[in-house]
């Protein structure tokens, strides 16, 4: 009899472990499942998926692909700027070193640079074009054609900046987009305008940072050292230099106003990025256009509780509306100790809101918070259209957590989202970040990556049901500029 009772409880233990192993599998593979129907990766290389430590704003994500444009050659830094159309269906990525371009200008010439072109049909990216601006003088490696790029709301008008052609005078050209596919548009555009006293007339590096408005009619293009940023209109396929260059007030110093340039979507306020002002602390300044004239509006925006050398100003962007105004600072806290060695400060970005006229600081700065490999957030800055969603890249991180950081605002509030997780060159940098008007597309530059080769990578939030139906027709109808110009400290 107790034998008897001893097998059963025996048998009882053993149906147990085995139900409890049941259970295990059967939750292991419910998380599996919801993984997989939160991130899908679409990877035409056919790398392994990224893991499920990702972050849920990664998962809300899918991979499009690694972009990688023809004839990009080790250091070509390719991906040191990205634009993208209002509906995230066409990207531009700028690389500025050498390609096979190259191999028909002499080498006393320097590389001329280039931007290449992808457009997204039945779910894949196909490379539409190549675009290298006519010039017959030098160019200058790092900063040589495709150091900043910009699209139109629809993607059919692109301006590409090279600062260091014609001995770093530096030009933009315009390209469009036409039953031939790509071409230029006119001659390169060079700003005309006196020079202060502290500028060097030799090397202003015009084309350090561009911008396009939504209808691709006005363009602004900033330099190194200029001081300033020169603004172009387009009428009847001609474009032509619209008032005098535009110098923000107040400036401490040699500040370097025209490292970064935005547009908003009508082309009437421009904001002006100057990281060195004030001995490096930085400032952005605003400009508004009234019957064809350009005025500065306000003070010039610095943002509250920086910490050090915060160089604000070396990104900017700006919303649709021109209201809402993102400034990235990648050096603010240089001097946080609890820093990994070599990792570099964190970085951070503020936000300017416009009221009557009159511009704010919204909240407090934006730091991202557990990622304490990523260094120099603020590197790069991008805005939705309607300013409710934010992405600040940097240029490393903890090698786990991507270096770029998404923010959302809810009633005035910014809170982080979850980084983008990355295993490839992310977890190296994101020189470069733009967004879709929707917000639903986020590009990222790795100007670094294989060698300096440098790539992108797009990701597209995965909607379902009539979250998409309504996507797409929100894309469709949109007049509003996605792409955002992208500049580096010195």
């Amino acid at each position: 009899m107790v034998r008897r009772i001893a097998r059963i409880l025996l048998m009882l233990a053993a149906f147990a472990v085995g139900g409890f192993v049941v259970l295990v599998l059967i939750g292991l593979w419910t998380r599996y499942e919801q993984t997989i129907a939160g991130y899908e990766r679409r990877n035409p290389d056919g790398r392994t998926p990224l893991e499920a430590k990702h972050s849920q704003q990664a998962k809300s994500l899918q991979e499009r692909g690694k972009l990688v444009g023809t004839g990009a050659v080790e250091n070509a830094n390719y991906g040191m700027s990205v634009a993208v159309s209002a509906d995230g269906h066409t990207v531009v990525v700028g690389g500025p070193g050498p390609n096979n371009v190259d191999r028909d200008r002499s080498p006393l010439l320097g590389p001329a640079g280039a931007a290449w072109v992808f457009t997204l049909r039945s779910g894949k990216w196909t490379e539409q074009g190549k675009l290298v601006g006519t010039t017959g003088q030098r160019g200058g490696g790092l900063w040589s054609q495709g150091a900043s790029v910009a699209l139109s709301a629809d993607g059919k008008t692109a301006i590409v900046g090279g600062p260091s052609d014609d001995g770093a005078t530096g030009a933009a050209w315009i390209f469009t987009l036409g039953g031939e596919g790509w071409a230029q548009q006119g001659k390169k555009l060079v700003g005309s305008g006196p020079y202060k006293l502290n500028d060097s007339p030799l090397s202003p590096g015009q084309g350090m940072s561009v911008a396009l408005s939504a209808d691709g009619n006005t363009a602004i293009i900033g330099g190194w050292r200029t001081e300033g940023a020169w603004v172009f209109t387009r009428n009847g396929g001609v474009w032509a230099q619209q008032g005098k260059k535009l110098v923000g007030s107040d400036a401490v110093g040699a500040a370097r106003q025209g490292m970064a340039v935005a547009l908003s979507a009508d082309g009437n306020t421009a904001i002006v990025g100057g990281p060195a002002d004030n001995s490096y602390i930085g400032a952005a300044w605003v400009f508004t256009r009234t019957g064809g004239v350009w005025t500065q509006q306000g003070k010039k925006l610095v943002g509250s509780g920086a910490g050090g050398r915060a160089r604000q100003g070396t990104s900017v962007a700006l919303s649709a509306d021109g209201h809402t105004a993102i400034v990235g600072g990648p050096n603010n806290d240089l001097s946080d100790t609890a820093r990994p060695f070599g990792f570099g400060p964190a970085g951070a970005a503020w936000v300017f809101i416009r009221s009557k006229g009159v511009w704010m600081q919204e909240g407090q700065k934006l730091v991202s918070t557990g990622t304490s490999g990523t260094a120099r957030q603020g590197t790069s800055v991008a805005l939705s259209a309607d300013s409710t969603v934010a992405a600040l890249g940097g240029v490393a991180n903890d090698g786990s957590i991507g270096a770029v950081s998404i923010f959302t605002r809810t009633a005035g509030q910014w809170t982080q989202d979850k980084d983008l997780g990355g295993i490839d060159a992310m977890v190296k940098s994101a020189s470069s970040v733009a967004l879709s008007a929707d917000a639903n597309s986020v590009v990222i530059g790795a100007a670094d990556d294989n060698r300096g080769i440098g790539a992108a990578w797009v990701f597209t939030r995965k909607p379902s049901g009539s979250d998409e139906h309504a996507m797409h027709a929100a894309c469709r109808d949109s007049m509003l500029p996605c792409g955002t110009s992208v500049s580096n400290a010195e």
